[in-house]
């Protein structure tokens, strides 16, 4: 069956309608006429894949990657950059209202975090919405130290492992490998630092990475951004923005390693940072340490569970997981009132539900995407607000 497509939805899908009904389609463009056939049927809606392309988008491009019809990494790789953008752009304006500024990162290459699965000696991703292996040799997604251990790894007798982590900065790689492997096999991956079910075998169980002028250590597990450009980016909007403020007391609410905190803390007089993974804490104090931080604190716990214990907060700044802000987080930001709150979001439908929430406490002073997760339809947005009882 014909399909006209009219535009996307806000995860990359092609938009367009059959029998009256919507049909969302894979990999299809805004423009093109596809014939499709139905795979699921929904009672408001089809989904469609695509048989052939009738009429071709000139900003249709041929996928580099070979793995990319099968594999559920990225989404956007049958696209050139500039219709990527767009669509990016569009998804704010149309959840959050605008988008003041975009700004670019690196093209290919840019992840220097992976989570490799195994199953019956194959070595790879999922899938798309399965959990069978796409075994893989390189991903463009990921930095050169990452695919050159991964052509190494293909090499091992994995029957026994379930899962590969592999971090790296720009001289160190960290592996940490879940289930059993012949140590003697250790030699063939020619990596500093490994990590087998929790047991360090060589190197370190970190590696270290400098962010501006501070440096971090970055266990296996424990949250970083995976795009050092597009970190570097969101730092740039932050600092500026606390430039000209004078600020005592600030919260870092989900913490991670630290990050936010620290680099924050050359600004602010007081940082407490709360962060529930220990491991994270762990790591959060060991930086406090390593870069003679006297004005950041960290407390190991739920945000929800200590957030009413604060007042007198002059800024909040904020890195939640895709669910966003818990209800009793946003009750007491409703109470606290801080004079400004930072926003780093990973996912905008969460984002536009708190923005929702607190619109009677706080206003949107500026609306920043930072493309961290290129060829994807993930993006990093970085939202500077402030109390709407401020003085201007």
């Amino acid at each position: 069956m014909e399909v006209k497509i009219i535009k996307f939805d806000h995860f990359g899908r092609g938009i367009g309608y059959y029998n009256g009904k919507i049909v969302f389609v894979n990999k299809a463009l805004p423009n093109e006429i596809v014939d499709i056939k139905i795979i699921k049927e929904k009672s408001k809606f089809y989904e469609g894949e695509i048989i052939n392309i009738i009429n071709e988008s000139e900003e249709r491009i041929e996928s580099i990657c070979p793995y990319y019809s099968l594999c559920g990494g990225c989404n956007l790789l049958h696209m050139n950059y500039e219709l990527e953008k767009q669509f990016k752009i569009n998804k704010c304006k149309e959840l959050l209202g605008r988008c003041d500024n975009f700004y670019e990162t690196n093209d290919l290459n840019y992840r220097n975090k992976v989570t490799l699965h195994v199953k019956d000696n194959r070595l790879g991703f999922y899938k798309e919405k399965t959990n069978d292996i796409i075994p893989i040799d390189y991903c463009h997604l990921l930095n050169d130290k990452i695919n050159d251990v991964i052509k190494k790894l293909q090499k091992l007798d994995l029957k026994n492992i379930n899962e590969i982590i592999i971090k790296s900065n720009n001289k160190d790689v960290l592996l940490n490998i879940k289930g059993k492997l012949n140590i003697n096999e250790l030699h063939m991956i020619d990596v500093n630092n490994i990590i087998v079910n929790n047991k360090l075998v060589k190197g370190n169980n970190y590696i270290e990475e400098i962010i501006h002028d501070k440096l971090f250590k970055l266990t296996s597990e424990a949250f970083f951004q995976v795009n050092k450009s597009g970190l570097l980016n969101i730092y740039n909007v932050i600092e500026k923005f606390l430039k000209d403020k004078k600020i005592n007391n600030a919260l870092d609410l989900y913490s991670g390693i630290g990050l936010w905190g620290i680099l924050i803390s050359d600004y602010v007089n007081n940082v407490t940072c709360i962060e529930i993974n220990e491991e994270a804490c762990q790591n959060a104090n060991y930086n406090i340490l390593k870069n003679n931080i006297h004005n950041v604190q960290v407390i190991n716990g739920k945000v929800e569970d200590y957030i009413d214990r604060f007042n007198n907060i002059d800024l909040v700044i904020t890195d939640p997981p895709r669910s966003g802000l818990d209800n009793k987080t946003k009750d007491y930001l409703k109470k606290i009132q801080s004079k400004y709150f930072i926003y780093v979001s990973c996912d905008m439908q969460t984002l536009k539900r708190d923005l929702e929430d607190l619109k009677d406490t706080y206003t949107v002073n500026e609306i920043n995407i930072v493309d961290m997760f290129k060829r994807t339809y993930h993006v990093e947005c970085v939202l500077l607000l402030c109390r709407k009882t401020l003085d201007k």
